[in-house]
C-alpha cells in the first residue's frame, strides 16, 4: 500500500496515462494480434511472401530448414491421393522424359557409329577377339573403348553437417541444386549405413546410375564427390583423395569449427576444377577404303573357313574312331593326330568288316586315315558264327544256333560231315559246348511210295531229292506235295520223270490213234468234229501237254460239208419253157433238199454259217425286162420248193438276172440259158 496521499497518486496517474497512453494503446493491441491466432495469422500472410525473398538474398538457411517440411508435405500428398500429386506432376514428367529419350537415342547412335566404324578395322578385330577371350559382348568391349569420359560436377561437403561448402561444375552440365545433390549424399550414406548394419568405417564411395557414376572420398571433416559419365578412369579417384588431403590440411580448424559460414571454403575452389577433368576421345584409326575392307573381309572370311574345316574335320574324324569302337571285332588301344593326317592302332578280327569301308560312311580322304592294326580272335558271338560258317562250312540241310557258347547243330548231313562238325567245333574260340544230337544221316522217303518205275536220289548234304523214270501224272502230283513234308528235303525235282499219260481220257474214235511226244499230243486218223472239239478243250486242263497236232486227222463234218457244197453247186435245173414249173415229181428236187438240209446242219455245226444263193437265168426272147423278171420267178420257183420242205429263208438268197443276155444261135443256147443254179458262200454278217 503507497505512503503517498491520494491526491497525488490521481495526478501521477493521469500524467503517467499523458505520457504512456497510446504506447499504452498500441501493446495492447499488437496483444491481442498475438493472442487472436485468425488476426496474427492474417498479418503473417502479408509479410510472409516478402520475408522469403529477404531471406533467400542472404543466403539458403529458409531453404535448408524448410526442406524436411516439405519432403513431409510431399509425402503425406502422394499418401493421401497419389493421382492428384501426379496429375500436378503430368506438365513436367513428360518433357522430362522426352529429353531422357532423346540424349539415350543419341548416345545409342553414336555408339552404333563408332561399332561400325571399327568393324573392319583392325581395331575392330581386336577387339571382336578381345570379346571371345573374355566373354563380354562387342559392343561392350567398343564402348569401353571408345566412350568419352568427364567430370561434370565436384561437390565439397562438410562431413558432419552434410552442408555444401563448394562446388564447381562444367558449363555445359545439366544443372541441379547443389545443396539438394549434397542432402541427397548425406541421406543415401545414412540410409545404407543404418538399413544395413555397416561399420562406421565403412563408407559409401560411388553411386552409378546407367553410365552417370557419382565418385565419393571421405575425410575426417569433409566428402568430395564426383558427378561424371562415361567409365572412370583409376587416377581420377587418385586426384580426388590428393585434393581432399590438401583441403583437409589446409582448412582444417575451419573444418572443426564450422558454424555454417562457408565463405573460408571459398579459396579450395580452384583446387576443386583439378577434378574437372574429360579424357581426350581416342583417336580414331584411319577408316579404311572399301578396296581395304574388301581384303580383310575376304581374309576373315578364309580364316572363319579354314577354322570351320579343321573343327569339321575334327568331328569327322572322331565320328570315323567312334564307328570302329562300336564296330564288332575291333579294339581301339591308341588315337594319334599328325597334322590332318588320323592314326588308328589297335586290333582287328579277320572276319570283320574292312575298316577302309567305314571311310566311306565320311567325308575323310582314305589317304589321310593310316589304320595299324594287328589280328586277334573276337568272342563277339556275330562273329563267332562268322568263322563257324567258314570252318565247319555246315551243308545247307544244316542248321547252327549259338548261345552263350553253346552249339546246337541240327539238320541231315553225310557221316564224313558230321565227324568233321564234330570234331572241328569245339576247336574254335567262343565255342564251349556242341550239341549234335540233333543230326541225322538218313532221310525217310517211304511216305512217296515210289512206283517200280521210279528211282529216287537224295543228296543228303544238300537235301536235293531227284526222281527219275515213268510215272502216271497223279503219283508226280502227289510226289510233288509230299515231298514238301518230309524232313531233310529242300527241293525236288522230277523233269526226268517220263509222264505214263491215260489216253482214253479223251474216249477217241476207233478211227484215231494217239500219242504224246515232247509234250505235243498228235492225233492221227479221222474223227467229228464234236469229237475235235471236245479233245482240244480237255487238252488245256493238262499240264503235261502243251500242244495239239491235228495235222493228220481227217475232219469229218468238214470234207462232208465240202462234198456237199460241190454236189449242190453242180445241180442245174432247165425249163423248156415260161410257164413249166411243175415239179412234184421230180427226183432233182429231192436231192436239193437233202443236200441243202446238210450243208446247214453242217455249217452250223463247225461255227460256219452259210447262205445258199438260188439265181434264175432266161433266154434272150423278148425283153430284157421280162426277161428279169422271168430269171426271179424261176429262182423263186425252187426257193418256194425249199421254204415248204422247212428250211428258213435266212439261208437263201434269190437273185435274177444282173445283165442282158446275148442272144442265141440256136434252140439248145435257148434251152441252156432256161436255167437255175445253186452257189454256197459264207452268210453276210448280220451286223
Amino acid at each position: 500500500m503507497s505512503n503517498n496521499p491520494p491526491e497525488k497518486d490521481s495526478r501521477y496517474n493521469e500524467l503517467r496515462h499523458l505520457i504512456l497512453g497510446p504506447e499504452l494503446r498500441k501493446l495492447g493491441q499488437l496483444t491481442e494480434r498475438l493472442e487472436n491466432s485468425e488476426k496474427f495469422s492474417s498479418v503473417i500472410s502479408d509479410v510472409l511472401p516478402q520475408a522469403m525473398v529477404k531471406s533467400s538474398e542472404h543466403g539458403e538457411e529458409l531453404s535448408e530448414a524448410m526442406i524436411p517440411t516439405v519432403e513431409e508435405i510431399v509425402r503425406l500428398s502422394i499418401k493421401r491421393d497419389i493421382n492428384k500429386f501426379a496429375s500436378a506432376l503430368f506438365p513436367v514428367i513428360g518433357p522430362a522424359i522426352r529429353k531422357s529419350i532423346a540424349e539415350t537415342i543419341r548416345q545409342m547412335l553414336q555408339s552404333l557409329n563408332q561399332v561400325l566404324e571399327h568393324g573392319l578395322s583392325w581395331q575392330g578385330i581386336k577387339w571382336r577377339i578381345q570379346s571371345l577371350r573374355t566373354g563380354i559382348p562387342f559392343a561392350q568391349i567398343v564402348l569401353l573403348n571408345s566412350l568419352e569420359f568427364r567430370v561434370e560436377q565436384v561437390f565439397l561437403i562438410h562431413r558432419e553437417t552434410g552442408i555444401l561448402l563448394n562446388h564447381v561444375e562444367l558449363e555445359d552440365a545439366l544443372h541441379q541444386n547443389a545443396d539438394m545433390v549434397s542432402s541427397m549424399l548425406r541421406a543415401i550414406g545414412d540410409f545404407v549405413g543404418d538399413s544395413f548394419d555397416i561399420d562406421n568405417r565403412q563408407e559409401l564411395d560411388s553411386i552409378q546410375v546407367g553410365d552417370f557414376s557419382i565418385l565419393i572420398e571421405q575425410g575426417p571433416g569433409a566428402i568430395l564427390a564426383t558427378a561424371s559419365r562415361g567409365n572412370a578412369p583409376t587416377s581420377l579417384r587418385s586426384t580426388m583423395q590428393q585434393i581432399l588431403e590438401d583441403i583437409q590440411t589446409q582448412f582444417d580448424s575451419e573444418l572443426i569449427y564450422f558454424k555454417g559460414d562457408t565463405d573460408p571454403f571459398e579459396p579450395c575452389r580452384g583446387q576443386l576444377l583439378l577434378c574437372l577433368v574429360q579424357s581426350q576421345q581416342k583417336a580414331m584409326p584411319k577408316k579404311l577404303s572399301l578396296k581395304s575392307k574388301l581384303i580383310w573381309f575376304v581374309v576373315f572370311i578364309l580364316i572363319v573357313y579354314w577354322f570351320i574345316l579343321k573343327i569339321y574335320l575334327s568331328i569327322q574324324q572322331q565320328d570315323y574312331v567312334s564307328l570302329l569302337e562300336k564296330e564288332p571285332g575291333f579294339v581301339i588301344t591308341q588315337v594319334l593326330y599328325e597334322g590332318d593326317q588320323l592314326i588308328i592302332k589297335g586290333l582287328r578280327d579277320p572276319l570283320a568288316r574292312e575298316p577302309e569301308k567305314f571311310v566311306a560312311l565320311t567325308t575323310l580322304n582314305p589317304k589321310d586315315v593310316m589304320l595299324q592294326f594287328d589280328p586277334y580272335q573276337s568272342f563277339d558271338q556275330q562273329l563267332v558264327e562268322k568263322r563257324l560258317q567258314k570252318i565247319i562250312n555246315p551243308p545247307v540241310n544244316v542248321s547252327m544256333n549259338l548261345q552263350a557258347g553253346l552249339l546246337t547243330v541240327q539238320g541231315y548231313a553225310s557221316e564224313e560231315k558230321i565227324n568233321a562238325i564234330g570234331m572241328m567245333a569245339p576247336l574254335i574260340p567262343g565255342v564251349n559246348q556242341v550239341d549234335s544230337s540233333g543230326l541225322s544221316s538218313s532221310v525217310n522217303l517211304s511216305s512217296l511210295q515210289p512206283p517200280e518205275s521210279v528211282e529216287l536220289s537224295l543228296d543228303i548234304n544238300k537235301g536235293h531229292l531227284i526222281s527219275t523214270g515213268s510215272a502216271h501224272l497223279s503219283w508226280r502230283e502227289f510226289a510233288r506235295k509230299q515231298s514238301r513234308n518230309i524232313a531233310g528235303v529242300r527241293s525236288y525235282d522230277d523233269s526226268q520223270v517220263a509222264i505214263i499219260f491215260d489216253l482214253s481220257i479223251f474216249n477217241p474214235p476207233e478211227s484215231v490213234s494217239m500219242m504224246i511226244e515232247d509234250k505235243t499230243l498228235k492225233i492221227i486218223g479221222k474223227a467229228d468234229n464234236t469229237w475235235i472239239d471236245s479233245v482240244k478243250t480237255a487238252v488245256k486242263d493238262h499240264q503235261e501237254i502243251n500242244n495239239i497236232d491235228l495235222s493228220q486227222l481227217l475232219n469229218i463234218d468238214q470234207k462232208q460239208l465240202e462234198l456237199d457244197i460241190e454236189s449242190l453247186q453242180n445241180v442245174v435245173i432247165y425249163f423248156d419253157s415260161a410257164s413249166s414249173f411243175d415239179f412234184s415229181y421230180d427226183e432233182t428236187f429231192d436231192r436239193i433238199n437233202t443236200i441243202a438240209w446238210r450243208i446247214i446242219e453242217i455249217a452250223n455245226k463247225l461255227s460256219r454259217p452259210i447262205q445258199i444263193v438260188i439265181r434264175g437265168y432266161s433266154d434272150s426272147v423278148g425283153l430284157h425286162q421280162d426277161n428279169v423278171l422271168l430269171s426271179l420267178e424261176r429262182a423263186e420257183y425252187v426257193a418256194q420248193f425249199l421254204f415248204n420242205t422247212g428250211i428258213s429263208p435266212k439261208y437263201i438268197l434269190i437273185k435274177g438276172l444282173e445283165t442282158s443276155m446275148e442272144r442265141e444261135t440256136s434252140v439248145e443256147e435257148q434251152r441252156f440259158n432256161r436255167r437255175v443254179t445253186f452257189e454256197v458262200k459264207p452268210m453276210a454278217n448280220e451286223n
